[in-house]
């Protein structure tokens, strides 16, 4: 007969530098969503609550929050990172060279979007092609009609 004994102390260790790292992780991507948020018009708090962080991205690219349910299903997740890709690109005027960087570097990206020179263009903006949003001022509000879209 064979035991296995594990050394608490490196249990303790590995316990502790993977909760470390999650909370890592957690403020780098709040950090990152943040300036999105704020864009958006959304609190800035949302950007650090894991989930709720990907309800209000979903509603700020023009998707449905129940999406959220698709990061539960292991392929579907990517069908739900390729969506916001493409929507995130959308509602910040962005084109299909952003939404690819979007999928591939999300956080990368979502620090360019955040604090570069982006303009957030409302959920509206996802109806249009990528990269045929209009970009300015009233040509963004006057080539939607009023209520036509609900978020």
């Amino acid at each position: 007969m064979t035991t296995t004994t594990t050394d608490p102390a490196a249990a303790a260790g590995a316990a502790i530098g993977g909760l470390l790292g999650f909370v890592i992780a957690i403020v780098i991507t709040g950090l990152a969503l943040m300036g999105m948020f704020k864009k958006a018009g959304q609190p800035a708090w949302a950007a650090f609550v894991p989930l709720y962080n990907i309800i209000v991205l979903l509603r700020i690219s023009g998707l449905s929050p129940w999406l959220v349910i698709l990061a539960f299903i292991p392929v579907a997740q990517i069908v739900l990172a390729v969506l916001l890709a493409i929507n995130v690109a959308k509602v910040f005027g962005k084109g299909v060279g952003t939404a690819v960087l979007i999928f591939f570097f999300a956080v990368i990206m979502y620090f360019v979007l955040s604090y570069g020179s982006a303009r957030y263009l409302g959920p509206e903006a996802a109806r249009h092609p990528l990269g045929q949003a209009p970009q300015q001022g009233r040509d963004a509000v006057d080539s939607f009609k009023t209520g036509q879209y609900q978020s």
